[in-house]
């Protein structure tokens, strides 16, 4: 049945899809990762199944008016990190949040979403095919909230603690100074969990988030390598990482990556090739960047990036 609360639209899932089981700290299926985090759930609301305990998880968050490149580079991140055995976390918002876990499933890999209303509501509708898929590929849904709880904007600020609980490591995309992302890495912190931020130009209003959080000691996140790193699934001299692997990238990004060479070639010569323009050029030269597909070997000269085995 689909519901309009205010101006947004939900969808209320039938029962008979797949049963909501309730999870106390007394259950055996209960959590290890929020049993001991300040103010534990005293409930938990479950639709399909929940990350295993020993399984790495890795929260991708960030603005839900997020910009084309930072929904880019979500979507490639929670693709990369799903295909290397990692399970991604997230709130199924609109933006950084969603794109993130449709990288997930477009890798046929394992998400969770943490969601702010009873599991048998999708929020927003539009990411019901999300919603859907994740199910089927053996993720879950999970809430505080029992069936048929609206999401009420109050519920979403509690659900936050839950994201990064459940997140070995917390990956934010962009956010704004002053965002709700900001509460979820004060959760985050409090509950001494690794943070990484994507760092952006200072006159990004979208990166204004990210930029203070690096400066205040986030680590910087600049490839899915740093944080395989991090979650120690990577070992010296081998790449997790394959170079030919370019599902992960978007339509353009493969089209720059497949003019780029072993040898570093100038911007003209790429521009000329792939007959975008300076801007969008040297935006999606940066991203590949990022997501540890080019290097710039020197100002306007760039090139694949070399992997080992």
């Amino acid at each position: 049945m689909n519901t309009f609360r205010g101006s947004e639209l939900h969808i209320e899932i039938g029962k008979n899809d797949l049963p909501i089981r309730e999870l106390t700290p007394f259950d055996k299926e209960f959590p290890d990762r929020l049993r001991y985090i300040p103010n534990p759930p005293k409930v938990l609301y479950l639709r399909g199944a929940l990350p295993p305990d020993d399984m790495p998880t890795v929260a991708i968050i960030g603005a839900r008016a997020c910009t084309d490149y930072g929904r880019n580079v979500a979507r490639s991140f929670g693709r990369i990190l799903s295909k290397n055995g990692v399970a991604i976390i997230s709130g199924l918002a609109y933006g950084i949040d969603s794109e993130g876990q449709a990288g997930a499933v477009d890798a046929a890999g394992k998400t969770y979403a943490v969601i702010g209303s009873g599991v048998n509501i999708c929020y927003p509708a539009k990411n019901f095919p999300i919603y859907e898929k994740l199910l089927s590929l053996g993720g879950g849904v999970i809430s505080e909230y029992p069936e048929n709880y609206p999401p009420l904007r109050e519920n979403f600020v509690q659900r936050n603690r839950l994201i990064s609980g459940l997140s070995d490591i917390v990956l934010v995309i962009e956010a704004r100074e002053k965002s709700g992302t900001g509460i979820t890495v004060s959760y985050a912190l409090d509950q001494g969990k690794q943070v990484f931020a994507l760092p952006g130009r200072i006159t990004d209003q979208l990166s204004a988030g990210c930029n203070r959080l690096i400066r205040d000691g986030a680590e910087i996140l600049t490839s899915p390598e740093d944080v395989l790193a991090a979650l120690h699934l990577k070992h010296a001299g081998e790449c997790t990482i394959q170079e030919k692997d370019t599902s992960v990238l978007s339509p353009k990004q493969k089209r720059v990556y497949e003019a780029l060479t072993d040898d570093a070639e100038h911007l003209d010569f790429l521009l000329d090739k792939t007959k975008l323009s300076v801007t969008e050029l040297t935006a999606i030269l940066l991203e590949l960047e990022i997501l540890g597909f080019s290097e710039c070997t020197k100002t306007g000269f760039y090139r694949r990036k070399a992997f080992s085995e």
